[in-house]
């Protein structure tokens, strides 16, 4: 699929679609290759990859944790969640020139909104998968005399990991996007900020280039959570679902 597509966009280029337009695998190639031996792309990329794993990571923990005070507090969900959904509801893009405005012109903003973009996605899944709890393991571990925080870990904990796997491998491009985002509308370094400089000059080749390399790091980041994944003693059903039972590895 890969060949086929490099290929169509090879021919594509310069005889259906404009070069200047989509650039070509070729150029693309070699603006990656350029970029890396003047030394141009190192600082850009650790830039992003740091203002991504800041706002991914603050933003992972943040949504785990509430969603864990939403299970520990009776009630909680059926009073907060219309208010989650709403704040959800509201496009993080119009919301990107306010959060600049706030937090400045610095790195704090781009981790905000990557934090942003995860949160909800990971605080969903996490709360999803609380709900799906087995109410029989729960009432069997209590019986046995298991405290509120024993049920929370033996029980609740690994009902949602799957859950939890899912939310945190979907929000790494959501991460890469919040951070783009606010170097698309502040920024002097940066990925983003070098995609956009490119195209400003009519460089596409320069803007794919980053744009493949935004690609390969989201890519290295999801095999890496796969990974972790594949090592936890809670796994999926062969089907895809999550299981709402436990058994052992």
């Amino acid at each position: 699929m890969i060949a086929a597509i490099l290929i169509t966009w090879a021919v594509a280029s310069g005889r259906w679609v404009d070069a200047q337009s989509i650039s070509d695998p070729l150029s693309t190639a070699a603006a990656i290759v350029e970029l890396m031996k003047t030394g141009r792309l190192w600082p850009q990329l650790w830039r992003t990859v740091s203002e991504v794993f800041a706002g991914y990571f603050a933003g992972a923990i943040l949504a785990t944790a509430a969603a864990f005070a939403f299970a520990l507090v009776l009630g909680a969900e059926r009073v907060l969640r219309p208010f989650v959904l709403a704040l959800y509801s509201i496009p993080k893009v119009a919301l990107a020139p306010l959060v600049v405005m706030w937090f400045g012109l610095g790195i704090a903003p781009k981790i905000i909104l990557a934090g942003m973009f995860v949160f909800f996605i990971v605080f969903m899944n996490a709360l999803a998968g609380i709900g799906n709890v087995n109410a029989d393991h729960v009432r069997i571990v209590r019986v046995m005399g298991a405290s509120r925080l024993a049920v929370m870990r033996k029980v609740v904990f690994p009902t949602m990991t799957p859950f939890l796997i899912l939310g945190l491998r979907v929000s790494i491009p959501e991460a890469m996007t919040g951070a783009v985002i606010g170097e698309f509308i502040s920024a002097n370094s940066g990925l983003g900020y070098l995609v956009y400089s490119a195209s400003n000059e009519l460089n596409t080749a320069v803007s794919l280039a980053a744009l493949f390399v935004l690609v390969f790091v989201v890519a290295v980041a999801d095999f890496l959570l796969g990974l972790l994944e594949r090592l936890l003693p809670w796994q999926p059903t062969q089907s895809g679902t999550a299981r709402t039972g436990l058994r052992p590895r």
